[in-house]
């Protein structure tokens, strides 16, 4: 998974500088520990004309960062507008299923991910809070410019996470808060909720048992009212 994710924050680096680049994960957690992965990457149709690319040249070489040595991968381009501005670039589904893990314990299903996942493609090339200040950039002025790294999870009851923000079962992580930010950093991020209760065929024929209970129930108080009345 390291490698994978170095790979392609190494494509997101050739442009962090230049502004107007989106990088989204999203990760589906099943109550069974199955987790499926949706990664989106785009950068402005500005920036690489700038930056001397071809859009199609951009778009092959993102999909072969996302389905290299993995078949079970299924990457396609798209594009999109954000404020105004053209994206395009390329969404991959299950691309990195197999590395996320989730644990499964005691009635909770709970998934871990290093930071160093994130930050070390970043670091390893020297782009630190540091460098970024001596190109007069931070994370506000970063945003400014339409650059956007967020992590997603969808957890199958109420979550509770370390870092982010939580809305019922859903967590998003402001990767490039987390990432530049200078006060304490977290080391993991670490995503948990409740299985949730798996919908079965039993359930089924309980439900439809108890729906067709009370509809006869019904039906004998109305027929016994009108004996009644008459």
């Amino acid at each position: 998974m390291k490698r994978r994710l170095k790979s392609l924050s190494l494509v997101l680096l050739a442009f962090l500088l230049s502004g107007c680049v989106k990088m989204n994960m999203t990760l589906d957690v099943s109550g069974n520990g199955k987790v499926k992965t949706s990664v989106r990457m785009l950068a402005s149709t500005d920036t690489l004309k700038t930056s001397g690319i071809q859009e199609s040249t951009f778009t092959q070489d993102l999909k072969k960062q996302f389905t290299k040595n993995n078949k079970d991968v299924s990457a396609h381009v798209i594009k999109e507008k954000h404020d105004g501005k053209q994206y395009v670039g390329v969404e991959a589904s299950n691309a990195m299923s197999s590395s996320i893990k989730a644990i499964v314990k005691n009635g909770r299903v709970q998934v871990t991910i290093p930071m160093k996942t994130f930050t070390s493609a970043l670091t390893d090339n020297n782009i630190t809070t540091e460098t970024l200040n001596n190109f007069n950039m931070n994370e506000e002025s970063l945003k400014k410019n339409g650059v956007e790294m967020k992590l997603v999870f969808n957890m199958p009851d109420k979550a509770k996470s370390n870092v982010g923000e939580v809305k019922g079962n859903k967590v998003t992580v402001d990767l490039l808060h987390e990432i530049l930010k200078t006060d304490a950093k977290v080391e993991n991020i670490v995503v948990s909720s409740k299985t949730g209760k798996t919908f079965d065929a039993k359930t089924l024929f309980l439900i439809i048992g108890g729906i067709t209970l009370i509809i006869a129930i019904i039906l004998y108080a109305l027929k016994k009212t009108r004996k009644e009345q008459k």
